[in-house]
């Protein structure tokens, strides 16, 4: 009996042998290990861009000295300009700091109410810089964030009298705040895009000197705030941060 079970046993083991050999040979791959998942994207790095889009200001003065009215120039144009800064993800939390630069031509008219055939007040923003803290939530290949910090733009608050042919024209830079918030997506490990909306509040000042013919000229408090929505296109100089392999 005991011979029997040993004959049966090593007729198993044979037949088991024989049928891995036959499996191989017909072309079936042996069994896979476990991998680990592919290396997750990453936010973390210094990255640099430029970005396109449309700005709107919200322009007032309280008064100009020429005509003795309030003034009201809101304007709107199209901005670009790049983009530099830094981000460091911690899990889902991307903490990151950014600069920018932006030119175009922000400008509105404003035809006097006093004297209108040959009066007309302009203010003109042609460039921006903002430095700003942000602060977002991040997937794998997006991110949602919001931003805030220092504003600063070269403002230009003019006037012109055709019928005498006198004018004035102040040029400032303003020092302001602002907040805002964007998205970008990722497209590969180096590259996002994404979209972005500020607001930026340069307070009120005034300005005064004199016109072209030697007269006395006031702009008093002179307010300005600008909106935009740019489109954006980020490359970063990328780390790779891989997930732990799996044991």
């Amino acid at each position: 009996m005991r011979l029997r079970l040993s004959i049966l046993g090593a007729s198993i083991a044979l037949a088991s042998s024989l049928g891995a050999s036959v499996a191989l040979a017909d072309g079936y791959p042996p069994p896979r290990a476990a991998y680990a998942p592919p290396p997750m994207m990453s936010w973390t790095g210094f990255f640099v861009g430029a970005h396109l889009g449309g700005a709107w200001s919200d322009v007032e003065w309280a008064n100009v000295t020429l005509t003795g009215e309030r003034v009201t120039n809101d304007g709107s144009g199209f901005f670009g300009g790049a983009q530099m800064g830094y981000n460091q993800q911690l899990g889902n939390i991307v903490l990151g700091v950014e600069a920018t630069l932006s030119g175009g031509s922000l400008s509105g008219d404003f035809r006097s109410v006093v004297d209108p055939t040959a009066v007309t007040y302009n203010t003109d923003v042609n460039t921006i810089v903002t430095v700003t803290g942000r602060f977002g939530v991040a997937g794998d290949q997006w991110m949602l964030y919001a931003k805030a910090g220092w504003a600063g733009a070269e403002v230009d608050a003019s006037g012109r009298n055709t019928a005498t042919l006198d004018r004035f024209s102040f040029d400032d830079w303003r020092n302001g705040w602002t907040v805002g918030g964007g998205f970008e997506y990722k497209v590969s490990r180096n590259i996002s895009v994404g979209v972005e909306y500020s607001f930026i509040d340069l307070g009120s000042e005034s300005a005064s000197g004199v016109t072209k013919l030697g007269n006395p000229a006031l702009v008093r408090d002179l307010d300005v705030q600008i909106q935009a929505v740019t489109a954006r296109l980020n490359y970063q100089f990328y780390r790779d941060e891989y997930r732990a392999p799996v044991k």
